[in-house]
């Protein structure tokens, strides 16, 4: 008889986050199917997590997850990230020894610092999902000012660990081959390459098909929104930092002059607000934007209204 591979799946990326459901639970459920075994812990923005906790609880009892949601903290910074990695090891140590996991899989860097300390404490391997140079991109985005002593201290002390990772881990995960050299390339000093695997994003192409979307429910989205007629430009995602908010409205300026009767729709979480006091200051039409959330599951529905 075939033994079960026990599996801890550790994100601190909600499951209830568009995140979440596109880019981890597609996989698990996949995997699940091959006849793996997850425990998933996720860490879900109290909000989110109270509109989409039964969907995902389906999502997961229908693929054999066990799902362990907790609550993400924010407020106060760093003290609050430090509090939810408690939680993280807190639990990690307790559903080890009711399974006792073949190994943990670590989504990115904060998970990794659990994954460490399993592997420390609890002698279990763990799977560096590192998706990229986290505390780089951090800087790069302008979240961390290294001019500022704290943030510099974090950055160094996450550097550090980046480098403990790619060398404790059993495994690594990089989403590009481009990434993959550029790991190989900083840490030339350790043999990383054997252990490294690309695996890039990807998405449910049965899912995000345009033939499968039903004509009748676009035309009543269409008139719901007042958008029927109109050439929709539109955006998909977060903004700010690096996803170049100013230059996609200088662009929707210039496509505005080309195509009469425009509307920019935004399918975001973010505040909207963000999004009107930077068109305001290009000078554009407020009214000419649609700024909604929307479940992921309605995302393909909305995708086709451009």
């Amino acid at each position: 008889m075939q033994t079960t591979i026990k599996i801890l799946y550790i994100s601190y990326d909600g499951m209830t986050d568009p995140l979440g459901q596109s880019q981890v639970l597609p996989y698990l459920t996949a995997l699940s199917e091959l006849g793996f075994s997850f425990h998933l812990m996720s860490f879900e923005k109290v909000e989110r997590f109270s509109k989409g906790k039964s969907e995902i609880e389906e999502i997961c009892k229908n693929a054999n997850i066990v799902w362990h949601p907790q609550i993400y903290t924010k407020k106060p910074p760093v003290i609050s990230t430090w509090k939810d990695l408690r939680t993280m090891n807190k639990l990690a140590f307790a559903l080890h020894s009711q399974n006792n996991f073949a190994f943990i899989h670590c989504r990115s860097y904060i998970s990794a610092l659990s994954g460490l300390r399993c592997k420390a404490k609890l002698n279990i391997p763990f799977i560096f999902d590192m998706r990229g140079f986290w505390a780089d991109e951090r800087v790069d985005g302008n979240i961390w000012s290294l001019k500022n002593p704290i943030y510099n201290s974090i950055y160094k002390f996450f550097k550090r660990k980046e480098k403990q990772f790619l060398l404790e881990s059993a495994a690594i995960i990089s989403l590009t081959e481009a990434g993959k050299k550029e790991i190989i390339k900083q840490y030339s000093e350790i043999n990383l390459e054997e252990k490294i695997t690309v695996i890039p994003c990807s998405v449910n192409t049965k899912r995000f098909n345009r033939e499968e979307i039903d004509d009748v429910e676009l035309d009543k989205l269409k008139i719901q929104l007042g958008i029927k007629n109109k050439n929709v430009l539109l955006y998909v995602g977060s903004i700010g930092t690096w996803y170049m908010l100013d230059e996609m409205l200088e662009f929707y300026a210039e496509y505005r002059k080309a195509f009469d009767n425009s509307r920019f729709v935004f399918l975001t979480n973010e505040d909207p607000d963000i999004i009107l006091e930077k068109a305001k200051g290009q000078q554009l039409y407020l009214d000419e934007f649609l700024i909604k959330s929307v479940k992921y599951s309605e995302i393909p529905l909305h995708i086709k209204l451009a």
